[in-house]
């Protein structure tokens, strides 16, 4: 029996001696974070399945993951002898839909209330018992410590605002709304507000807080220790208090007959439930995910600027790739992660990588989040694709880019399947779209070079990104199979990534990605149909010629991609002059087609 059997088999001991009939393990902290620190990672602990989302639901007959597209073929995997079995999640089968239809309001449903989002306990409310149940710290008897790192402050000159800037633009959104207080615990919001960034939370230069905003008054509820008293004085000065992190529950319960205002799928039920019932709620977005996702100038200028150094990295990693490939040197998958971190570290604005690089060679690259590890990675043979999936956190800027590249000579089935991939890309990036039209709908645009080969992939085309920030941040995300349509409407300022794909089981991946400042239109041919928008590239690094069948391009597809070769050419050839060898990588991936 594996260990994560016999862990399955201890939660049921416990379900049945607590009288609990089903039990669900969320892929969430108490900031219902994406990325978590160690001590949340209680999916992986139970189920072995170590993809960055998922859900578990368990009964005393049946065992379940709820997981994506991206993660199906890993999930296969991981939960070999675990029990549990996989649930290929989509719009017509998700856990949710699973509980309405298989249990009953007369179900006991433990979950632990610390991780659970206010918005799923009102849709589990109404159709089973819920039950606050913590059943994973008398399972996890090794469980790793909560990080203890040190908070420090994003330097001034890198933000458009200072914090009191900050309180005073959240303010008056919280007034227009008709908000006396304001409830934040999500750990972006937090960061972007406070102007600080932590390393709580690996490759997210962020930390575990809450913030608890009133027109007269700011807390921060933090760890103790993790706040030196030069920055608390600095912070106070400010109109920021700090209280210790576990304080916040008594000073909700505090609060009386006003209106609070919060995001309900990013704030806890165990939050909100020692609230007054004197207290009104208002269910809204946080107001600062509107205002931190559409990028200031300075902020976009910033943003360029650390393009520049990731492009400078890259270039000089690929020149590394391709000599180290020619002198028959043995280099692995996990090799490669390191490498491209390492020239990531060269640069001074370099904090650490913004997610961990998936490197994926041939049938590796086939699975959407793979990544390699000491127990199973591939080693680079001629001749295949090697996909590379990879992003550094600046203190100017966030990056996320993938590029494929061939070892040795690609097939004719590979250079159809890149450069299918690459008319995608272009279709995306070269439309212009009214501004606040709900990005959802523009999906589609990406999908028609391949929908018109009967191709697809089963991912998003785009995500938002942050300025020093997750590198996966919202509203905005470009994607048909999202619902959030209200929320996501493209906002001019915003940095969005765009990058389709083509997966082929056992074979390879290709995935092309850049991203993208949502742009204003300069001199527009209309003005009486309102504003309208175009997606800006703003990464730099050339797309690989060798890959790309030009007779598949049409001349407007040619136009972009010389366009795009030149900018990149333009803006990293000067700060590669003393660099020979990866001038010369440059330049030949950025000649004409």
């Amino acid at each position: 029996m594996s260990v994560y059997a016999e862990r399955v088999q201890e939660l049921r001991k416990l379900m049945k001696n607590e009288g609990i009939d089903a039990y669900i393990v969320l892929s969430a902290d108490p900031h219902l974070s994406e990325y978590l620190p160690k001590f949340y990672k209680s999916r992986a602990f139970l189920s072995g399945f170590n993809g960055s989302v998922g859900t578990l639901v368990f009964t005393q007959e049946h065992a379940f993951l709820w997981v994506d597209g991206r993660y199906w073929l890993q999930a296969e995997k991981e939960l070999q002898g675990s029990g549990i079995a996989l649930q290929k999640q989509d719009s017509k089968n998700t856990f949710l839909r699973w509980i309405k239809e298989n249990l009953s309001k007369d179900t006991k449903l433990g979950v632990d209330f610390a991780l659970l989002p206010l918005e799923l306990y009102s849709n589990l409310n109404t159709c089973v018992t819920l039950v606050h149940k913590d059943f994973i710290k008398d399972l996890w008897r090794e469980r790793p410590e909560l990080p203890k790192a040190r908070v420090y402050a994003h330097e001034r000159q890198y933000c458009s605002f200072d914090r009191g800037e900050k309180l005073a633009l959240v303010r008056e959104k919280m007034e227009q709304l008709g908000a006396q207080c304001h409830l934040i615990s999500s750990l972006d919001d937090i960061a972007w507000i406070t102007n600080l960034r932590g390393d709580d939370v690996p490759f997210n230069p962020v930390f575990l807080s809450h913030f608890l905003l009133t027109k007269e008054s700011a807390t921060l509820f933090i760890h103790e220790g993790k706040i030196d008293s030069t920055l608390k004085t600095e912070l106070e000065s400010e109109g920021i208090v700090v209280r210790h992190y576990d304080s916040l529950m008594q000073e909700l319960g505090r609060l009386n007959e006003c209106s609070l205002l919060l995001e309900p799928s990013r704030v806890t039920t165990l939050a909100v439930q020692s609230l007054h019932s004197s207290v009104r709620i208002i269910e809204e977005i946080n107001p600062s995910t509107h205002i931190k996702a559409a990028k200031t100038q300075k902020e976009i200028g910033f943003i360029e600027q650390a393009m520049v150094e990731d492009g400078v990295a890259l270039c000089r990693f690929f020149a590394w790739l391709e000599d180290s490939i020619n002198n028959g040197e043995q280099i692995s998958e996990r090799d490669i992660a390191k490498r491209v971190s390492e020239f990531r570290a060269l640069s001074p604005y370099y904090v650490n990588d913004s997610f961990s690089s998936i490197v994926g060679f041939n049938a590796n690259g086939a699975l959407p989040h793979y990544h390699a590890s000491k127990e199973s990675f591939a080693y680079l043979q001629k001749d295949g694709l090697l996909l590379l999936d990879s992003g550094g956190q600046y203190k100017i800027g966030t990056t996320d880019i993938t590029r494929v590249v061939p070892i040795g000579s690609p097939n004719a089935e590979q250079i159809h399947d890149y450069t299918l991939v690459l008319k995608a890309h272009i279709a995306i990036s070269s439309t212009i779209f009214p501004s606040n039209i709900p990005m959802p709908l523009l999906d589609s645009i990406t999908r028609m070079p391949l929908w018109a080969e009967q191709m697809d992939y089963i991912h998003g085309t785009g995500h938002g990104v942050g300025y020093f920030l997750n590198v996966h941040e919202g509203p905005q995300v470009l994607s048909y199979l999202s619902s959030a349509f209200e929320r996501s409407r493209a906002k001019e300022g915003m940095l969005t990534s765009i990058e389709p794909g083509i997966y082929k089981k056992g074979k390879w991946g290709v995935r092309l990605e850049n991203l993208v400042v949502h742009t204003k239109v300069e001199n527009p041919k209309n003005t009486e149909y309102g504003e309208f928008l175009y997606f800006k590239p703003v990464t730099l690094c050339p797309f690989e010629p060798s890959c790309i069948d030009s007779k598949m391009l049409s001349e407007s597809e040619k136009q972009w991609l010389n366009a795009y070769h030149k900018e990149v050419y333009t803006k990293l050839s000067v700060p590669l002059r003393e660099d020979k060898r990866a001038l010369q990588w440059l330049e030949s991936r950025c000649r004409e087609i």
